[in-house]
């Protein structure tokens, strides 16, 4: 596993005191590479809270704004141009770190029939889609509606408002879903930034 040193060049890293930013909710990949970036800061003896938003853009605003010290983006985000040319942001770091494991889930008190049914997916792992239904043929069938991350899909299948989400293991084991197939983890590469200091 990759060191990760808190001398990443943030200017501020000295304050002990670090407000970090990803997407949430409570679940998400992204979620879990804070947690590995926060394990590697409290052992360099820094206080850490973390704050999770709905989606990339009110990120972006939380770090313009000051209420975050350091935003983490994965380069699958299909937007993470506007975190790299924002010219109030600089790059602090860039790292490796495996998501948990990707697959389509389903309430466990639900049959498992795909006719007419509703999938929902962030983007990123939209063509992951044809690999976790390899004998189903007829797209036609399928209605697929994308949503801000792979918790928000989710707590839909949760509710009851869709029949299947890609979705990642730290979500199905926090929405209580289960997977009908899997992928396997997806090695991911993620930035932190931080905003500079007039």
């Amino acid at each position: 596993m990759l060191k990760f040193s808190v001398e990443f060049n943030y200017p501020n890293s000295s304050s002990k005191n670090l407000i970090l930013g990803t997407l949430g909710p409570r679940g998400t990949s992204s979620e879990e590479a804070l947690n590995y970036v926060i394990n590697q800061l409290e052992a360099e003896k820094i206080s850490v809270s973390v704050q999770l938003f709905h989606d990339f853009t009110v990120l972006a605003e939380a770090l313009q704004q000051n209420q975050v010290n350091l935003a983490l983006v994965p380069h699958a985000y299909d937007k993470i141009n506007e975190f790299y040319m924002e010219p109030n942001f600089d790059l602090g770091f860039i790292f490796m770190y495996p998501t948990p494991v990707y697959g389509l889930a389903k309430r466990k008190d639900t049959a498992l029939d795909f006719k007419g049914c509703k999938v929902v997916t962030h983007p990123a792992p939209l063509p992951l889609l044809e690999k976790l239904l390899p004998n189903f043929t007829n797209s036609e069938e399928i209605e697929v509606e994308l949503v801000d991350s792979t918790s928000a899909a989710a707590i839909l299948v949760k509710q009851g408002l869709a029949d299947f989400a890609i979705t990642n293991e730290k979500a199905l084991q926090s929405y209580d879903l289960e997977f009908v197939s899997t992928y396997g983890t997806i090695p991911m590469s993620w930035s932190i930034f931080y905003k500079k200091f007039e």
